[in-house]
């Protein structure tokens, strides 16, 4: 594990960790417009444009006011306020009123201090001690500060919970030891829509936090769990990419399982990691590179995972 740490902080310090598509760069988040596209029924999406500009963030707008999901990298407050203005559905209509983190990473939660003190903010129960105090990500070679009164979890949850808003009812889950060890998914019923934060990460090798109870054999678990547990025809908002759908999360899963299953059969036969790196995967996932989590450091975290 402490090898693949190692590579993650490098691939992190020579400007790799970027954006939510396959156009990772390091576009100055003055550089960063935010879209916003609906979605179905109440919701809509928010990506950033142009660069990164940290997860997807998915927003209900209603007569009751507007419930968000996640809130970009620190420093896109403004603009997320922006556009949050943009997609109240009418005058009277109430101001942001709850805020759910998917989970406690700074590119999903970095502006809860600046909405946590107007909206309550919900998360899962482990992820209030994280945001409590000072961390230090390794892998992303970062010191993070504990977040003030406003930037924590009014309310947490240890498997389930839901909030009723806007018509329908938004179910929470908690995934264990996934992408961290916290991650839920929002699931908006009515809409048939769910966001399932870092859980996926459309088309892309994900980042699997080993530090922090991440690990890719749950996450494997977690995706299999959600696809019995969601609608076939469910909408799928994604932690980083393009907005998807149930048959796309199955190929994602196809390439955990199949990239997992080459990994421990090398690591069972008694190879290093770096013979495993050496080895490679078949050429059908190179697409699924992107400049933080090339083919070498995903080997390097299913590695750590195992």
């Amino acid at each position: 594990m402490a090898f693949a740490l190692s590579l993650v902080s490098t691939a992190l310090s020579t400007g790799a960790f970027a954006g939510a598509g396959h156009n990772h760069d390091n576009t100055p988040s003055s550089d960063v417009s935010l879209a916003s596209t609906f979605v179905d029924g109440n919701v809509s999406v928010i990506m950033g444009v142009g660069g990164f500009a940290g997860g997807n963030v998915a927003v209900s707008a209603g007569p009751d006011g507007l419930l968000m999901v996640d809130d970009f990298l620190p420093g896109f407050a403004q603009k997320l306020e922006a556009a949050l203005v943009d997609l109240k559905t009418c005058q009277t209509c109430g101001d942001l009123k709850y805020l759910i983190n998917t989970h406690w990473h700074f590119d999903h939660a970095g502006n809860n201090e600046h909405f946590g003190g107007a909206a309550v903010l919900i998360a899962h129960d482990t992820v209030r001690p994280l945001l409590s105090a000072p961390q230090d990500l390794k892998a992303f070679n970062l010191k993070l500060p504990a977040k003030n009164r406003d930037g924590l979890p009014d309310i947490t949850f240890a498997q389930k919970s839901s909030v009723y808003f806007n018509g329908e009812e938004i179910e929470l889950t908690h995934f264990p030891q996934s992408h961290t060890s916290g991650d839920i998914s929002a699931y908006f019923k009515k809409s048939n829509i769910v966001h399932l934060g870092d859980l996926y990460f459309n088309h892309m090798f994900p980042f699997v936090d080993l530090q922090n109870g991440g690990n890719v054999k749950g996450m494997i678990s977690s995706i299999k769990a959600a696809l019995k547990q969601y609608p076939a025809d469910a909408k799928v908002i994604p932690g980083h990419g393009a907005l998807s759908n149930m048959d796309e999360l199955k190929t994602y899963l196809g390439m955990l399982q199949a990239t997992t299953k080459v990994v421990e059969a090398g690591k069972n036969k008694g190879l290093s990691l770096e013979q495993i790196q050496k080895q490679g995967l078949d050429k059908k996932w190179q697409s699924w590179a992107w400049k933080f989590v090339s083919v070498e450091t995903w080997i390097a975290l299913v590695y750590g995972s195992l």
